[in-house]
């Protein structure tokens, strides 16, 4: 190994863990030949997402191993320049048009045939931007103002949320070895509500907010560096993740929780990818203004300082791995694991990234909770692709095929049409989404299948299914359309008279306790609510790095939460009540840059 890589080690604050599973890493793969990538993420909010899995339908791009996300800007370079190289003649003057666009972000226009440098290149783009021998700085503004409006459902007035965002983007590269990328934004939420509980704030994708009463003041940051080790590419530092083939959300992992601090590392061959991370979660907190997570902090673990007593937090990780292959063109195949487990320090077992999670568990004493998932991805490049996952959160090997609680798995799929019946353009989308009982749930607190109180999965929830249609147009490069068709189930947990809670698996934060029913569950079991919604949306990109989104949706609900507490967030005890009702949202949202 490099010597001036081993005194960066040695110096890294990543804990002796971190350090050993790098060394290792780097010690087996390092000598390889192979140009590994060290170039930064693409925000999973970027619209080059739809861009690729539109011409991968189309038959244009193959074997990418999109079930990976976020993509690194190398790997958009080299999309890129596949496209604009091999296929430019067989896109439409949209696609066209918004090829151009990615080259003006991510690629050197105009030296030789389009490169890029490592973390991108002199896109012009940035608010300020310095290059020197070493590298290069890229420093740019980030904004954003969400309003929500809601009405109906017997609300006695319109119910009003207005989310406020500022902040920055700094990323880089030094030399063509390491790249960085940090973004921080401080966020103000205010409107009609009152903000005294943690419930309260419309935003679920909360770390810990500041509440005052008529205003809540939160804030997020990501940071990390990445570099290349031989056919090994490196990531350390705080980031997001979203895996599986559907678009959006996926069942094992999404990005539905605050970015987490992890290790994430990825290699490649030929037709295999193998990516695995190492993170450090933090626990659902246990504080007087979060009734959910109330009573899960450890009592005894507390200590005095200045006559105040101060709990200290418990320990929680996730370890996680997935192999991708391109079984053929047309055909990707997805395995993936994940564990979550806590009160104690990382495990050697989860780090390992070959180990098959599932084994490791029972070696541990079988008390943590894995989830495992099997998925493929069709796209036979006639305009169309087709998914399917499969993930099993929890199986009883008595009773595979009984419908005992253990027995958790969840199911989607959906297909992409693109340019439906010659519709230029256009796409159509279709999804199916089932979630069994007590999915992503656990007998253990600290195990349950989140970060903080937000999901890490699908925010579907447990005991729920949903069909969805949506059918897009886009009207030149910065304009599109898009309507849309929802009806979705969901068997809610059930609150009786006593004030005590008849557990049918419906919420992830509720996992079994003595007294729950163990020996069979019942699908949408419990407190039954439907929902039937439709939407219309608008988006126009005003300049390449400013967009608006307007969106409207009219729902109709039955034996749904009612206001004011009908928030997701809300413990069951708090809930006003249940009832049926249509609702009305909208919705707009002015964005300068991705987070």
């Amino acid at each position: 190994m490099d010597e001036q890589l081993r005194k960066r080690l040695r110096y890294m604050p990543l804990g002796m863990l971190s350090r050993w599973l790098l060394a290792l890493w780097l010690g087996l793969l390092g000598g390889g030949k192979i140009a590994a990538d060290s170039s930064v993420n693409v925000p999973l909010q970027h619209s080059v997402y739809r861009y690729v899995e539109r011409l991968e339908a189309r038959g244009l791009i193959k074997g990418i191993g999109d079930g990976v996300k976020p993509y690194t800007r190398k790997e958009i370079v080299d999309i890129v320049n596949l496209i604009h190289h091999n296929f430019r003649t067989t896109l439409s003057p949209i696609e066209l048009s918004e090829l151009a666009l990615l080259r003006s972000e991510f690629i050197i226009v105009g030296k030789g045939d389009g490169k890029a440098v490592v973390g991108g290149g002199h896109s012009g783009r940035e608010q300020w931007q310095y290059h020197a021998d070493e590298g290069a700085i890229f420093v740019d503004l980030l904004a954003r103002q969400q309003s929500d409006r809601f009405s109906g459902r017997g609300r006695l007035q319109t119910e009003q949320v207005f989310r406020n965002q500022v902040g920055g983007i700094i990323r880089g590269h030094i030399g063509d070895k390491v790249g960085f990328r940090l973004a921080f934004a401080q966020i103000r939420e205010q409107g009609t509500r009152d903000y005294t509980f943690r419930q309260n704030v419309y935003e679920r994708r909360l770390e810990l907010p500041q509440l005052k009463g008529n205003l809540a003041d939160f804030h997020e940051g990501t940071a990390y560096l990445s570099f290349a080790a031989g056919p090994v590419d490196v990531q350390v530092g705080k980031d997001e993740v979203n895996w599986g083939p559907a678009p959006g959300q996926n069942l094992g992992l999404s990005n539905n929780a605050p970015s987490f601090n992890m290790i994430r590392l990825k290699s490649r061959l030929g037709a295999f990818k193998l990516i695995s991370i190492t993170a450090e979660l933090r626990p659902c907190p246990d504080r007087p203004d979060s009734p959910l997570c109330r009573g899960l902090a450890d009592s005894t673990a507390t200590y005095i300082t200045n006559r105040i007593s101060r709990p200290l937090d418990r320990e929680k990780y996730l370890s996680a791995h997935r192999l991708e292959v391109a079984l053929a063109p047309w055909l990707d195949f997805g395995f993936q694991e994940v564990v979550i487990y806590g009160d104690r320090g990382p495990e050697l077992s989860y780090v390992n990234p070959l180990m098959f999670y599932w084994a490791a568990q029972s070696y541990l004493g079988d008390k943590d909770n894995v989830m495992m998932g099997l998925d493929f991805d069709i796209h036979p490049g006639n305009g169309q692709r087709y998914y399917l996952a499969y993930v099993v959160d929890d199986l009883k090997k008595a009773g595979v095929f009984s419908n005992d609680f253990a027995n958790k798995f969840s199911l989607q799929t959906g297909m992409l049409w693109v340019d439906p019946l010659r519709l230029a353009d256009a796409e159509f989308r279709a999804e199916y989404l089932r979630i069994e009982p007590w999915i992503y749930s656990h007998k253990f607190p600290i195990n349950t299948f989140r970060h903080f109180d937000a999901p890490l999965g699908h925010s579907l929830g447990p005991n729920s299914d949903q069909w969805q249609f949506s059918l897009s147009k886009r009207l030149n490069r910065d304009m599109a359309f898009n309507i849309g068709f929802e009806r979705s189930r969901h068997g809610d947990n059930v609150l009786n008279e006593d004030g005590s809670i008849r557990n049918v698996g419906g919420d992830m934060h509720y996992g079994w306790r003595p007294g729950d029913e163990r020996q069979s569950k019942k699908f949408l079991d419990g407190q039954l609510m439907k929902r039937t919604t439709i939407r219309a949306e608008v988006s126009w990109r005003i300049l390449p790095d400013l967009e608006m989104e307007v969106e409207y949706i009219q729902e109709w609900g039955k034996g749904v939460p009612l206001p004011p507490a009908w928030g997701s967030g809300t413990p069951l005890p708090w809930r006003t009540g249940y009832g049926d009702g249509r609702e009305q949202h909208l919705r707009f949202d002015l964005r300068y840059n991705y987070f």
